[in-house]
């Protein structure tokens, strides 16, 4: 038998093709001590794994290790060097969230264009009369920066131009013969399209080449009063700049489902100002999600060990 360990609370239906599938011991922990997890974690062969960021030394223990499967598919809790050296193969549940996602940006792109924390506020503070100084804007006729154009991204994008924007994309991975949709158009470079953008939306991972990818400099050549819309990952906006951005109307607002540190700690800044719309990391979390999530690990983990693992559920195989 092949055990497939899985770690913390997941969608039941994953767990009904684990407990399906011949030759598999599903051991499922989910609510783990860190001691529980390390025992184990050292004689799994598979590993599915939500967000959790496990010590290098229970994955080193791991001498059975073939596959660690994320719930999901991000993978900045993942240690790829050490993975590679072990030679563990990466999945990911590249198809499961990407639409779930898409509408959250979409979503914080109307909450911040037409202030609706702001007008919430007022109903709720008795200031009826803010209606008149809301400044809320309309997404037709705007034009939406899409930064990266991987699922997610290319997903907002045809939901930001059926409201009648204009959509750029800047996605410097793109092939140059690699076509976009219709009525998208290409920047070359970050500045241009910041620079031409009434809305920018990121929608790229997590890389060393992406960390802080919007420093003070980049912020500055945004338009006054345009919109940043983060559904991407923390460390992708440098927060510091943003601040000092902020304050000077680059941008006017900062929609964002995900921080820097998470959660964040109570003092932080971003949490004190009117001009920041948050919600807790949770644009992949919709019930839809959640079952698809599963249900595409516990799949990855099957074809992985019948030999049927795709090429575009990979993110990494050893050589």
């Amino acid at each position: 038998m092949t055990k497939v360990l899985v770690l913390d609370p997941v969608h039941a239906a994953g767990l009904e093709i684990l407990r399906a599938a011949p030759g598999i011991d599903c051991v499922h922990l989910p609510e783990p001590t860190e001691p529980e997890i390390a025992e184990q974690l050292a004689d799994a062969e598979v590993l599915i794994l939500r967000g959790r960021h496990l010590p290098r030394a229970f994955f080193a223990q791991a001498e059975k290790l073939r596959l660690v499967s994320r719930h999901g598919v991000g993978c900045d809790n993942l240690d790829f060097d050490l993975l590679q050296e072990m030679g563990v193969t990466v999945a990911v549940a590249a198809d499961s969230n990407y639409l779930s996602v898409a509408e959250h940006a979409f979503a914080l792109t109307l909450a911040a264009l037409k202030q609706l924390p702001a007008g919430d506020q007022a109903v709720r503070s008795a200031e009826w009369g803010r209606r008149e100084s809301l400044g809320t804007r309309e997404l037709n006729g705007a034009t939406v920066l899409v930064v990266g154009y991987g699922r997610i991204g290319r997903a907002f994008a045809t939901r930001v131009q059926a409201f009648g924007a204009d959509c750029l994309v800047y996605d410097p991975a793109l092939s140059d013969d690699r076509e976009l949709a219709p009525g998208q158009v290409r920047v070359v470079t970050l500045e241009a399209g910041l620079a031409a953008a009434d809305v920018v939306s990121l929608h790229v991972p997590n890389l060393p080449e992406t960390r802080n990818l919007l420093t003070a400099s980049r912020l500055e050549c945004m338009r006054d009063g345009a919109m940043l819309v983060n559904t991407a990952r923390g460390g992708i906006v440098d927060e510091t700049a943003l601040l000092e951005g902020l304050n000077r109307g680059r941008p006017a607002i900062y929609a964002t489902d995900v921080l820097a540190s998470e959660p964040p700690a109570p003092d932080d800044p971003l949490l004190q100002r009117a001009d920041v719309i948050l919600t807790p990391h949770s644009a992949a979390l919709t019930a839809e999600a959640a079952r698809r999530m599963s249900e595409r690990a516990a799949q990855n983990a099957v074809d992985f060990l019948s030999g049927a693992l795709a090429e575009e559920m990979t993110a990494l195989r050893p050589s």
